[in-house]
């Protein structure tokens, strides 16, 4: 059997691990309408519908239409499926594309570099920060960032070895797929443009990514002028998403931002340094020979620049989950590092050889119980979600759910108000007509499916309230709304949420 053949099956392994712990994580972490779920993985539930209906979808801010497109096609292949079912099947097929663009890196790099180990490395990419597992199984853009992200990999490792039209409509695609899933991916897109030759070729990459992103916008064109004045004013003010003095940044908290998203992720800043130790070495190689930059060396000065640009874009309102696909890119960094230390030292296979085993094992063995943490606070908060139902615990009194608060009527109805309420109709002749919500674009207020509830009328019709969210600040104003009902009110905790009752006591365990 050939060296590469004998590869393949090793290859598999971390592309069959990164599966196997997304499933793990995702049975310890659904239904989708627990509190740490509902938003956004409902939001693009209500935005597929809208889509398979033939109506704009809801979301402009992300853009985020890769995920709806994949919605509504599965409510189209499956219109009898239920909403857990729907979302449940949106996660199977992107955690599969995801896979198998893993693999598919790990392949490309081993066929092109010639080597196995700088492959491995390169597949650590959904490993590196256990907040991309975690994300990893919603419904939302950030699990096919990471698809994008893979994409680039294998493009970016094409480009360096065989340059030609097809690298050039790969890397294109996954600049334009990225953007049109969530827009803060567009400085990874900068990575191309430093190693492609000539600018005619860069010129045909950038018209080749917006005629992509064009593509992937088609279902936004009747929310074009929301869309385009929602991202101006991004831009434009200074306070967390649209918000704020029109000074572009809030240079008081900027510097702050940029360095706390820079330093949060060990293994992102340490690849990071050790990829601009790799180039300083190489230039002082090759500056000593008078050679030019290497197309391995300009493809990870990309990665850098692009890793570096996106994490000051996301400083102006700071997330760490909107720089995941810099802390991914990172795996790819690694192989390219591992290409350029080649290059400069080639006379010390061996050294090279054993210093990134090391580093493999190392990422392996800290990450192994990294996930195990993320998995035991997974079932934890599944759990104490779990632990006190208010239609089985308090059938007879009002549920009133505020902002986050595990229930499926809750899920429904904050992302269906999000979206300007296309299904409250339908909804109301499915859901509990005793459950009653608060949403945050509507803070103190109690709404059922119709509109505004007064607490005076719910305190007359029901002999027990019962409040239900993760914000303890957000229940007690909304219990104040109630005058006196609440004095004595049980407080209950379900994991992290907490229940407020009038005129009842918490369930037993």
């Amino acid at each position: 059997m050939s060296a590469r053949r004998a590869a393949l099956p090793v290859l598999l392994v971390l592309p069959l691990l990164f599966l196997a712990a997304e499933l793990v994580l995702r049975h310890h972490g659904l239904p989708y309408w627990l509190w740490f779920n509902l938003d956004p993985s409902y939001t693009y539930l209500v935005s597929g519908m809208r889509l398979a209906q033939g109506m704009p979808p809801v979301i402009v801010e992300h853009p985020g239409t890769p995920v709806q497109i994949l919605v509504a096609l599965l409510l189209h292949l499956s219109p009898a499926a239920g909403a857990e079912s729907i979302l449940w099947r949106a996660s199977t097929v992107i955690l599969l594309l995801d896979a198998a663009a893993l693999w598919l890196l790990g392949w490309g790099i081993r066929r092109r570099f010639g080597a196995l180990l700088p492959a491995l490395l390169a597949q650590t990419a959904p490993f590196l920060t256990m907040l991309g597992l975690k994300f990893g199984i919603e419904v939302e853009p950030e699990p096919l960032l990471l698809f994008a992200v893979l994409l680039l990999g294998i493009g970016l490792t094409e480009e360096v070895v065989a340059p030609r039209a097809a690298s050039l409509w790969l890397l294109a695609f996954a600049a334009g797929f990225g953007v049109a899933a969530k827009v803060t991916f567009a400085p990874l897109g900068l990575a191309p443009l430093f190693m492609i030759g000539g600018w005619r070729r860069r010129g045909f990459y950038v018209a080749l990514a917006a005629l992509w992103l064009g593509i992937w916008l088609v279902p936004e064109i009747p929310n074009l002028g929301r869309m385009i004045g929602w991202f101006a004013a991004v831009a434009r003010d200074s306070g967390t998403y649209g918000t704020g003095p029109a000074t572009v940044i809030d240079a008081a908290r900027y510097p702050h931002n940029f360095i706390k998203l820079f330093f949060a992720r060990p293994l992102f800043f340490v690849v990071f340094i050790a990829a601009l130790a790799a180039l300083a070495a190489r230039r002082h190689e090759r500056r000593a020979l008078a050679l030019a930059a290497s197309p391995g060396e300009r493809a990870l000065l990309g990665i850098l620049v692009a890793q570096l640009a996106q994490m000051l874009l996301v400083a102006k309102h700071p997330s760490a989950h909107y720089v995941l696909p810099a802390l991914e890119l990172s795996g790819p960094a690694l192989a390219f590092i591992w290409l350029v230390l080649r290059e400069t030292r080639p006379d010390r296979p061996v050294l090279l050889q054993r210093g990134f085993a090391a580093v493999l094992a190392l990422i392996v063995l800290f990450q192994s119980a990294a996930f195990i943490r993320q998995d035991n606070e997974m079932q934890r908060e599944g759990a104490g979600a779990r632990s006190i139902d208010l239609a089985r615990d308090f059938p007879s009194c009002a549920h009133v759910y505020d902002f986050m608060a595990s229930a499926p009527a809750q899920a429904w109805f904050y992302n269906d108000d999000f979206g300007g309420r296309p299904y409250a109709a339908q909804l109301k002749a499915r859901m509990p007509a005793n459950d009653y919500f608060s949403v945050p674009w509507r803070p103190g207020v109690i709404r059922d499916w119709d509109g505004e509830v007064a607490p005076a009328d719910l305190a007359s019709r029901y002999p027990c309230i019962a409040l239900r969210g993760i914000d303890a600040g957000r229940l007690r104003a909304i219990a104040d709304r109630f005058g006196p009902v609440f004095a004595g009110a049980a407080s209950c905790r379900a994991g992290s949420e907490t229940i407020l009752v009038a005129g009842a006591a918490c369930p037993k365990s």
